[in-house]
């Protein structure tokens, strides 16, 4: 039971990285399309930083086990 929760912890995480990834890539074509929003810009700078943040510190902590 528990390798399972784990696995669907796993899978959801990812399920969360990829909509974010893909939420950053919708918001960049808007940006060509019209001004964003302040709400827009904030997600859109978070999910810039956040995913390159994430990825750095996925690979410390993959290589560092």
């Amino acid at each position: 039971m528990i390798t399972f929760l784990d696995s669907l912890k796993e899978l959801s995480f990812l399920l969360i990285l990829i909509s974010s990834m893909v939420y950053r890539r919708h918001l960049k074509l808007t940006r060509w399309k019209r001004k964003l929003t302040i709400g827009e810009w904030t997600m859109y700078i978070v999910t810039s930083t956040a995913l390159p943040v994430y990825a750095v510190l996925y690979i410390v902590f993959l290589l560092g086990s």
